[in-house]
């Protein structure tokens, strides 16, 4: 959260906004080749959007549900593979450029989701994070 603790404004609120996109892969892709595909392929096509300043944080974090600890409600109402998180400096940044589309580039990124991506259960969210015990940790 180093990110979020250099972005604090007065009422001790942090002023950055992350995204945060759930996915799951297409059926008859292992989560391996999900993985592979997402982390040599897909991501490349973002290298100029999270370099742009202000874009502070691009990361993805892979699931594997844990036996014995989940409901069996996940396999049908979830199930999601990976969660996107981008961080941006603040909301004003990503709202401007989210109002700047590019149709050439939107085309070319949904013709790549859709070789790994089931796109019909893509669903994005701002975070609000809250975090009881924060970092650094010692290992």
């Amino acid at each position: 959260m180093a990110a979020a603790a250099a972005s604090k404004v007065s009422n001790g609120k942090s002023s950055v906004l992350k995204i945060v996109g759930l996915f799951r892969r297409k059926p008859g892709i292992s989560r391996e080749a999900f993985r592979e595909y997402y982390e040599t392929k897909h991501v490349k096509l973002f290298e100029q959007h999270v370099a742009l300043p202000g874009v502070l944080r691009f990361s993805r974090r892979y699931l594997t549900q844990i036996d014995g600890m989940s409901s069996p409600l996940p396999t049908t109402t979830g199930g999601y593979d990976v969660i996107m998180e981008v961080w941006y400096k603040d909301r004003d940044l990503f709202e401007s450029l989210r109002s700047k589309p590019n149709p050439e580039f939107t085309k070319i990124a949904i013709e790549d989701e859709e070789q790994f991506i089931d796109r019909n259960s893509m669903t994005m969210y701002f975070s609000d994070d809250v975090e009881t015990k924060s970092g650094p940790w010692e290992v």
